[in-house]
């Protein structure tokens, strides 16, 4: 009996041994079979069977389904077909390998691997015909090469003198992948490299894991030059790639749910912070809005304050001219006198609109802060009076900025008369100077009355007030505001009722060293024989600076405007000074001098104006400035000055 040999499969000789028992359980198997055809079943070892024709599962199914899908789409109805034998075949040879498994009590994964080839046989699916070159162990390197002698599907496909242009045995591929598959617990797939339903002489399958199938085929094709044309049809069966693109579509959606539960609880995590944040972008975008609106508002009330200068300019002027007319005795002296503190009052009102506006003249050199601060300190304790503690907190490293120094001096004074009216029974004002960086801080705090949200709104807005009608003019805060930032720094207020307020100033900050104390003024020049070119654009304050420098003993030469004024000085030989309004239509005063100075080497130039509309802001210094309204001791002291140059 041992070397009887074998009926139903052909293996290399080492596994000969192993096969025989195979046959010999399987005989044993199949050889309990039943036929009652009385009531239309076939039973084998107590399972029920079924016989199907090959054709139907092959030729006639290919068929079938190319007329299902018409012409032009046989690609597509050949790729159905495969797809779907192989899936069903592959799915029948797990369940029968698991079925005849357990029937027979196989537990070993060669002996279960045996029992396949030989069932095989016995169903009518094909002989099998394992190569040497197999390797059918557990694990990656698994592989195995036959042929299917007598496979149904390629005999079906001669039988019907129809050429496949591809392999054909579809469901033995799948069945025999499907068997060892469940033999071993790895998974597996076959591919058909030779098939006589296209003319081959054999149908010759290799069969391995998923992921090394297409390197088994490349290798076997490498060692068989002469097979290696004829194979370029054969094909891997998609069923592993589905597979895995659906265990990969579950675990994606695993992981889906994962991301969306973790995404979830860090969107709880942040819908706080979201939140935090829309209420500071909220509060930034007041601040906007606040500030376009001071913007607009600062455009028009310097436009207005330029104009009003020119008139007081003209008032002041002949004011103080009528003044001098007069003797102490005369009825109209305190009249006239009345007119001119009014109008000295207009101009100090149109400054702190031209210092909201932004458009006002500054002074700016290098300050020590803290020295500033120091200097004012005694000042404000008059102001504030006895019943306000002051507080000074001044920085040891004495942080420089470049600033008009009186114009800091208004800005803390401002500040102080503030907090003062805020503290009625007495309370704490304290100063602070800090450098941060690049930047320098100065802190303004009290401990009085503090302000509502919509106090805070509009406190820079000029004339807005809450002090009782007549207590102020309602222009503290906003030439507060204009000062700061003519100056390049911000101003931000942090204010509660019954809490006091802060504001916070801050400014750039300068290495540059402090300036050196200037030098004292020479003799002034004689008056005699000294020419002034006088340009303004406003009749009435060109014809009182003229009047009046006249007066003085100048020679004046008056011109309406920059062209008027080229055309003049084209006629003269000497000019000493240039007195020019800065903003004139045509040409700026700035334009004009560069102009006269280009031929009149040294010329010296005085700039007046209500506002400078910016023109002088890239001036680093080296000009001079007589800011209107003026008094006319102020014009003559300028005069003078410039001139003893």
């Amino acid at each position: 009996m041992t070397d009887q040999p074998l009926k139903t499969v052909r293996v290399p000789e080492p596994m000969v041994p192993l096969f025989r028992l195979a046959e010999d359980v399987v005989s044993r198997y199949f050889g309990q079979r039943e036929d009652r055809p009385e009531m239309g079943s076939i039973e084998v070892f107590g399972q029920r069977y079924i016989l199907v024709r090959a054709a139907s599962l092959s030729v006639e199914f290919f068929t079938l389904v190319e007329e299902m899908y018409g012409p032009g789409r046989e690609g597509d109805a050949e790729e159905f077909s495969r797809n779907i034998l192989f899936d069903l075949a592959h799915a029948i040879g797990k369940s029968d390998a698991r079925n005849f498994h357990a029937k027979m009590g196989l537990e070993d994964p060669i002996a279960r691997l045996s029992a396949g080839p030989v069932h095989f046989a016995h169903t009518g699916w094909a002989f099998v015909d394992i190569f040497p070159e197999s390797n059918p162990v557990p694990g990656p390197d698994y592989c195995l090469v036959y042929d299917h002698p007598y496979s149904f599907e390629s005999e079906a496909w001669v039988q019907s003198g129809r050429i496949r242009h591809h392999p054909s045995c579809i469901m033995n591929a799948g069945y025999s992948s499907g068997w060892c598959e469940e033999s071993f617990g790895l998974q597996l797939v076959s591919s058909e490299i030779l098939c006589r339903a296209k003319g081959d002489d054999c149908c010759r399958f290799i069969m391995a894991p998923p992921s090394r199938i297409e390197g088994r085929v490349q290798d076997y094709m490498a060692n068989s030059p002469a097979l290696a044309k004829r194979m370029e049809a054969h094909s891997i069966p998609d069923f592993f790639s589905r597979k895995r693109l659906e265990e990969e579509l579950k675990e994606s959606r695993a992981q889906l749910e994962r991301r969306v539960e973790m995404r979830t609880r860090e969107l709880v995590e942040a819908g706080e912070r979201l939140k935090a944040e829309m209420l500071e972008r909220r509060s930034v975008e007041e601040r906007l809005r606040q500030t376009d609106k001071l913007e607009a508002i600062g455009r028009l009330t310097g436009g207005i304050a330029h104009d009003f200068n020119n008139l007081l300019t003209v008032i002041l002027g002949y004011t103080n001219l009528a003044l001098d007319t007069l003797s102490g005795e005369e009825a109209a002296r305190p009249l006239i006198s009345e007119v001119l503190k009014a109008s000295e009052r207009a101009a100090s009102l149109t400054q702190q609109l031209l210092a909201f506006s932004r458009q006002q003249v500054l002074s700016p050199k290098v300050l020590d802060l803290n020295a500033v601060v120091q200097n004012l300190a005694t000042m404000l304790r008059r102001i504030i009076g006895e019943h306000i503690e002051l507080e000074l907190i001044l920085d040891p490293v004495r942080p420089r900025i470049i600033a008009d120094a009186g114009q800091i001096e208004q800005v803390l004074m401002n500040l102080a008369v503030n907090a003062r009216d805020a503290m009625p029974a007495g309370g704490r004002l304290r100063l602070e100077t800090c450098g941060a960086g690049d930047g320098v801080r100065i802190l303004v705090k009290d401990t009085g009355e503090g302000m509502s949200e919509a106090t805070l709104a509009r406190i820079f807005e000029p004339f807005f007030t809450t002090k009782e009608r007549g207590k102020g003019t309602g222009l503290g805060l906003a030439t507060v505001y204009g000062i700061v930032s003519q100056s390049r720094g911000e101003i931000l207020v942090t204010s509660r009722l019954g809490e006091g307020s802060l504001f916070e100033i801050r400014l750039p900050a300068t290495q540059e060293p402090l300036p050196a104390e200037p030098a004292a003024l020479g003799a002034p020049t004689p008056v005699s024989a000294r020419t002034i070119l006088l340009v303004e654009d406003e009749e009435g304050v060109r014809n009182l600076f003229t009047e009046v420098l006249a007066k003085a003993g100048y020679r004046i030469l008056a011109a309406a405007d920059p062209d008027a004024a080229l055309t003049i000085a084209a006629g003269e030989v000497s000019i000493d000074l240039l007195l020019t309004d800065v903003v004139m239509p045509g040409m700026s005063g700035k334009q004009l001098a560069q102009k006269l100075g280009d031929a009149r080497p040294g010329l010296r130039v005085v700039y007046m104006s209500g506002y400078t509309d910016h023109i002088l802001e890239s001036e680093t210094g080296g000009w001079d400035f007589i800011q209107k309204p003026c008094s006319l001791e102020e014009l003559h002291r300028k005069v003078r000055e410039v001139l003893a140059r």
